[in-house]
């Protein structure tokens, strides 16, 4: 298969500050040359929404009980049109890897019992709202993880569409791996107190999921780059405390947190190593 293309760092920022337990985003044009390359990618963006709708009746709607297995590399030529049924197609591979990683991963590796997230929902809030999460509404611009009602949801056309459009496929699969963590987060027995902890664990356990999909040789040039740089991107304003609750950390926190769960895999991730992973935070 033909190698991915490299990212396109000078627009899509994604911002850090999250409702729930998920990936905000936003977007950062620049000046001069680059606004019209930037502009394009937007126009792209846009149209890859219209098309989304076009394509798909549901305003709102879930991924199904039992997603396909992922036995093809994940990929998208993010420099070609945006087709509907790829992108949805790469979605549902990822959550069916993320499946088989976790059912294998948390009893062996934790003596843990491991269960499906109940569902995988996907919204549009300009159209109609999103998913509650108990008395929370879904955020725009964001994904998250319910524990209350154990659920992983996604703004598709405020974040995932634009993301996986201008970032690529393995930043959208980060977005969701991430969610994917904390999901297995609340099936282990230890809670991570510091929402900054929890955060910076999510990224360990996307990372040790990437290593996994990467022996089986389902990765791409290329898609590495694109999760690294989505960790990266999702920092913290310079300045957050780390005992603030909606810190997520810094970038070098988040790039060492989700590499540690590359190198290490899950159990590395757990407990959170707060001493290696937050300047100032001591055990």
């Amino acid at each position: 298969m033909s190698p991915l293309p490299r990212l396109r760092p000078f627009v899509m920022v994604v911002a850090a500050a999250l409702a729930l337990t998920g990936c905000g985003f936003d977007t950062s044009i620049g000046d001069g040359s680059n606004r019209a390359r930037a502009q394009e990618i937007v126009d792209d963006i846009q149209s890859a929404i219209e098309e989304a709708e076009s394509q798909n009746a549901e305003e709102t709607g879930d991924f199904g009980e039992d997603p396909p297995a992922q036995t093809q590399a994940i990929r998208t030529d993010t420099n070609t049109a945006f087709v509907y049924e790829e992108y949805q197609a790469t979605l549902e591979g990822v959550i069916a890897s993320l499946d088989e990683f976790w059912a294998r991963e948390l009893p062996a590796t934790f003596d843990a019992t491991y269960t499906r997230p109940t569902r995988f929902v996907y919204y549009r809030p300009e159209q109609e709202p999103g998913p509650r999460c108990g008395s929370e509404e879904a955020p725009a611009k964001n994904a998250f993880y319910c524990s209350a009602g154990d659920f992983i949801a996604w703004d598709e056309s405020g974040l995932m569409i634009p993301y996986y459009v201008s970032s690529g496929d393995f930043a959208a699969a980060f977005v969701l791996a991430h969610e994917y963590g904390h999901a297995m987060q609340f099936r282990l027995p230890q809670q991570e107190q510091l929402g900054v902890l929890r955060e910076l664990q999510a990224d360990c356990f996307a990372g040790a999921w990437a290593r996994d999909v990467q022996e089986q040789g389902l990765l791409e040039a290329g898609d590495l780059d694109e999760a690294t740089l989505a960790v990266f991107a999702a920092r913290d304003v310079p300045g957050t405390p780390f005992t603030d609750p909606r810190a997520h950390g810094t970038g070098f926190e988040r790039t060492r947190a989700f590499a540690d769960g590359y190198e290490g895999g899950p159990g590395t991730c757990y407990p959170a190593p707060a001493e290696d992973w937050v300047v100032g935070v001591q055990q």
